[in-house]
This record gives structure tokens, sequence and C-alpha cells, in this order.
């Protein structure tokens, strides 16, 4: 191999290597010479690492993106070769910028210069500054193994959203006509498909006075969304385009052009309102019945209306939505039969495909009518008379949550200064799903500044109480019970105010029982036994139930619990499913073995949840699994969760003595 020049006499501070990976990968020394590997499964790793924010990546979750078709063993032994590949390549700069340690790589801090580092450092300020179109990420690495193209695929959509990120937080500081014309161009690049930069360019022209620039920056939208969707723009936009259409045509006629033009650029808060499709507080739906020609009638009819209007009923005792029942039944789909079905933002279709004299199979949809009457979540459902309200109530949970996704998604592009009180809380929600303690300051002032707005909104007082409990569950430095007390608090005064709000009572006894108030817990869940007495294993109630089983000292009861609810194929319930109550509950049942499966599960898609990754180290300590334990014990550390009796006794503080001492004797824990 060519030897290098020496850089001794370099500054201290000056990079000694540096990684382009916009474009063509290349790698260059400080005095300009190339070090890029030969091999494409070297590249990758060094990609890889330039890629991972300085922080160590496992061996294992290197074996696995390289080498995602092999077997471990393999996987390992190939990585290690490539490991030493890459240490020559670089010789004699490795050991400084590289930190190669027995389970862990790790690119180190300091001595080298990432071009991604750059991009992922950029402000609205200067987000303007980066070059348009930037080249694609990695252009050159393709065909290297089934499980890096995914992991390349999810760089790159991580790289897309941020800079569509600062180019609309830039949008929503109001610039100058000139940047935010050019911004909003760059947005248009980035996604043909963003209202919200289609709505900047019509607006900013009219501000400008140019109308003919507007009103083709409008038929090209139109266009754009024909060509791409074969639809038309959300009702904001089209809202717009006909508002300026009309303005248009009352110029022609001899009236001033004042209605758009005159409004100040977008999207200053001063313009909000413009952006904001509507100004209620709540979102809408209506539940309809609908039938096909073979689906039969009698009985099985007469349970189909039962849940159609349990299910209407149950969605609006959560009191977070408008939500009406259409009494009438139907023999085709709303776009067909539903009257005014654009006065609900969704539609929840209970479509029957058949029925006998004891049960009915039908298909539950949710449509949005803005997007004409698109789907955007939908189940298959067989319901008898005893598991109906258990069914119901499950699944109007579902949807709620499913709603307000949706809406949160229809709402992603827009900038927070064009938010109603709806959207901020929308918007904290999403994030709030995300599991990340990095958004929680963004999170709060969300909702600080919509409850500031609408200080009453039930909705913005579900999600707060709801992030609150998201939280806990990865909060190991201030006890849980203290933690949670305050929540406590505000659930018990809106519960008085609105007694059959059944999203707070939810909350409120996961709650009490973790805040270890189990009599009153227990009070309440009785409460809500009595009103659905039927097959209450499949419903929401399950989730409290296993909590209860767990701090009553009953592990195996709970694991089976928790392991009915979660077998039925319905996600997202309207609290994040315990999904660490239930590896927990396998772990102290000493099913080990479930644990680890459903933790693996969990772990693939979110690998920093620190909630599953204890009881899972517990279970991978008691089955003597070492390379399993070494990784997520690493990943604690990473996460700074601090693995002591003082931090497993005050996160779970709502379990027996019993149950907390084996947890820490399986995480060899000791009392100092």
């Amino acid at each position: 191999m060519q030897s290098l020049p020496s850089h001794e006499g370099a500054p201290p501070n000056q990079p000694l290597l540096h990684i382009f990976l916009l474009g063509h990968m290349r790698v260059l020394s400080s005095t300009g010479l190339s070090l890029l590997p030969t091999g494409t499964k070297t590249k990758a790793l060094l990609a890889i690492l330039a890629l991972s924010n300085r922080r160590p990546v496992a061996r294992t979750r290197l074996a696995e993106l390289l080498w995602s078709t092999r077997a471990p063993e393999q996987a390992r032994a190939s990585l290690r070769q490539e490991i030493h590949r890459l240490m020559e390549v670089l010789h004699p700069l490795g050991p400084e910028v590289l930190d190669v340690q027995r389970h862990t790589l790790a690119i180190r801090s300091g001595l080298t210069e990432i071009d991604m580092e750059y991009v992922l450092h950029t402000t609205p300020q200067t987000v303007m500054t980066l070059p348009d179109p930037l080249p694609p990420l990695l252009e050159d690495l393709s065909a290297v193994d089934p499980g890096f193209a995914v992991w390349l695929e999810q760089e790159r959509n991580r790289l897309l959203d941020y800079k569509t990120a600062q180019l609309e937080a830039l949008l929503a500081s109001a610039p100058p006509p000139a940047i935010i014309m050019a911004a909003a161009q760059r947005l248009l690049r980035l996604n043909p498909l963003n209202e919200e930069a289609w709505r900047t360019r019509i607006l900013t022209a009219l501000h400008n006075g140019e109308e003919g620039t507007a009103l083709q920056s409008a038929e090209s939208c139109l266009r754009t969304f024909q060509d791409t969707l074969a639809t038309t723009p959300g009702q904001e936009t089209m809202r717009l385009i006909a508002d300026l259409r009309a303005a248009h045509h009352h110029a022609r006629q001899g009236a001033p052009f004042t209605t758009l033009a005159d409004q100040p650029p977008p999207p200053s808060s001063a313009s909000a309102g413009m952006y904001e499709a509507s100004s209620s507080l709540t979102l809408s739906a209506t539940a309809f019945l609908a039938c096909t020609p073979t689906a039969g009638a009698g009985d099985g009819m007469a349970l189909a209306m039962q849940f159609r209007n349990e299910l209407g009923l149950d969605m609006a005792m959560h009191g977070v939505l408008d939500v009406s029942v259409q009494n009438e039944q139907f023999a085709a789909g709303p776009s067909q039969s539903l009257p005014a079905r654009r006065q609900w933002d969704f539609l929840i279709g209970i479509t029957v495909t058949g029925s006998t004299a004891t049960s009915l199979t039908c298909i539950v949809q949710a449509l949005d009518t803005r997007l004409n009457d698109t789907i955007v979540w939908g189940h298959r459902l067989t319901i008898t008379a005893t598991n109906l309200r258990a069914l119901a109530n499950r699944f109007a949970s579902v949807l709620i949550i499913s709603l307000f996704t949706t809406e949160a998604r229809r709402l992603a592009n827009r900038p927070i200064a064009a938010l109603s009180p709806l959207g901020l809380g929308l918007r904290a929600f999403s994030l709030s799903l995300q599991n990340n303690p990095a958004h929680s300051q963004t999170i709060d002032q969300l909702l600080d500044e919509a409850s500031r707005r609408a200080p009453e909104n039930q909705f913005l007082f579900f999600v707060r109480a709801h992030t609150m409990l998201l939280r806990m569950s990865e909060e190991w430095r201030t006890p849980v019970a203290e933690y949670l007390r305050p929540m406590v608090t505000m659930l018990q005064q809106n519960l008085a105010v609105f007694p059959n709000n059944m999203a707070t009572r939810y909350l409120l006894v996961v709650g009490l029982f973790y805040t270890r108030q189990p009599e009153e817990a227990r009070f309440l869940l009785a409460q809500m036994h009595a009103a659905l007495p039927s097959d209450s294993h499949t419903s929401m109630l399950a989730l409290q139930d296993g909590l209860s089983a767990l701090c009553r000292g009953d592990a195996t009861l709970a694991a089976r619990i928790y392991a009915d609810f979660f077998g039925l194929d319905a996600d997202v319930p309207l609290v994040n499913a315990p999904d660490q109550e239930f590896i927990l509950a396998c772990f102290l049942a000493n099913q080990h073995e479930d644990a680890l499966r459903h933790a693996r599960g969990i772990l693939a898609s979110s690998p920093d949840r620190s909630a599953i990754l204890v009881p899972a180290l517990a279970s991978a300590n008691a089955l003597g699994h070492q390379s399993l334990a070494l990784d997520y014990r690493q990943r604690l550390h990473r996460l700074q969760t601090p693995l002591s009796v003082q931090g497993i006794e005050g996160h779970y503080a709502h379990l027996p003595q019993s149950m907390r001492h084996k947890l820490c004797h399986a995480l060899h824990l000791r009392e100092h």
C-alpha cells in the first residue's frame, strides 16, 4: 500500500479525513489523497459509520445491514474481514479516525469531516446556501445487500425530511418575498405535491401584484395533482384557487382586484388563518351502514345496526371528536349513497358482506372526504352478540387514533405558524408517538400555544395526558409515581367536569395504578367493566386488567391477558399499547423466550425503547444469551438509562417488592 505523507505538523483541529457521501462516495486525506476503499462492502461499512452521528454502532447491527441473508456467525466473520480491510485502507489514520471496540465501531469526533453533517446542521437561516438540488446520497452504492438497501432508503428519506423541514421553517419566519419564492420552488422540487409550497407561490405572487404568475401557479398546481394522483389538491388549496379565480373574474368586470392581493405575504402569524383549512377545534365523523346484495338480512342485520350504534356512541364518549350516526341503511358505498358527505371530515363505513342468524362479517373503513373518500384505515370483522360491545369499544379507540394520525400527516407540510389549535395538538400528538426525548420541548411548546388559544379543548387535554404517560415509560431518573402525580390530579379534575369522558377514565385508571393508588384504580375499572359486561378481554379494558394483575403480583395472569389482547390484529389503541408491560409480564412469569421474541419485534422498528430493553435484558440474562445481553446493555448505556437498584425501585414502584427484587437479580444489580 502506498504510504501517506506525515500529518504530524498539521494544526491540531484540522480534519485528517474528508468523507463525501453526496453523489459518488469519496474519501480524501487532508493532503487530497484518495482513500476510498475498493470493495463495495467496505465502502458501505464506512458509509454506515459516517451516517451514525458519531455514535457507536453495534457489530450485530452492521452485520445485519451488510449480510442480512447470511447466518449470524457467517455475517460476523465477514464483518471482521471488512473491518480489517477498512483499517488497512485508512492506515496509518485508522486508529485516529476509527474507534474499533470488541462489540462496536464508531467514527471519532474532531479529526474527520463528513459532508452530510454540514447538511444536517443547516438551519432555516442557512438552508438556502445548500446546492439545489442536492446530489443523491451514496449514488453509486446500490447492490450491496437487501438490508443495506432498506437502510439507505431510510437515510435518503431522513435527508429529504430534514431539508423539507428547514425550508418550511424558513417560510414560517416570513422572509422577503424573493426568498419565499425561492424556498417554495425548492420545496416543490423536493415534493411536487407540497400544497403549502403551492399556496405560498400563489399568495406571494398576489402580494407582489403579479396576478398572471399567481394564476399560472394555480393551474400548474391543479395539473400536477391531476397528472400524479388523478385528483385535486386539498380543500384549503382549492378554496384559495377558487378565490383567486373569482377575484380575477371580478377584476375583468372592472371591480378592483383586492380580495387576495392585499393580504400580507405568507406564512407569518398574521396570515395564519389563510392557511388553516378550518377554524374548527375538532374533527368530525359520521358512521353509516352499507350492505352488499348478498349480505343477507334478519338477526345478522340487527347485529350490524347495533354495532354501528355502539361504535358511534363509544367514539363520541371519548370526547375528542364530533361524531354522528346515520340511521338509514345504504345499499352502496358513501360516494354513491351518503348525501352531503362533505360536511364531515371522515366517514366511518360498516359494509356488511355476510350474515347468519348469530353472526355477521363486515368491513369497517375510515374514509377521508377531503381526499375524494380515500380509504385511510380498514379492517375485517366477525361480530357476534357476545363480542359486539367489546369490539365496538376497542375499534372506537383504534379509529380515533387512526383519524388523528391521518389528519396529522395531512398537516405535516404546514408551518407551525399556520396551524390552528387543533393542528398544533395533532402535530404534538404525532411527535409524541415517536417516543423521542429530543421532541419533548417542541411538544410542550406546541401544546402550550394550543392551550393558550383553546383552553377548554378536550382533544388538547387528552394529548397532554397521553404524552405524559408515554414519557413515563422512558423516565428513569424521577420516580414514576412522582412524575405522574400532576397528570393524575389533572385527570381527576377533568373527570369531575366531564364524568362521561371515556378517554379520561382510561388514562386515569392507568395513572392511579402507577402512582400506587390501586384501590381507587380498581374502583374506576370495575365501573367501566359494569358497563361492558361481555367478552372484555378483547376490549380496551384488557390493558387496565393486565396492569391490575401485575400490580397485584400475578404476572402469569397479566401475561395471558396481554397475549390475548395483542393477539387480535387491530393495532393503534387509544393509549399507546403498553407493550413494555407485556414484555415485563412475560419475564416475571418466567416466559423468557416469549419476552425476547416480542421484544425483538418491537426493537426492530424502535431500537431505543429503554422500557423494552430493560425486561429484554433481564430475559436474555436469565437464558444465558450473553451476546444479546451485551448488545441490550450497551444500548441502555448509550441511552444513559441508570441501571441501578434505585432506578429500578423508582421506575417499578407500582409492582410488589418481590417482582422488583426478581428484576434486579436478573439485571445483576446489587445493593451498595
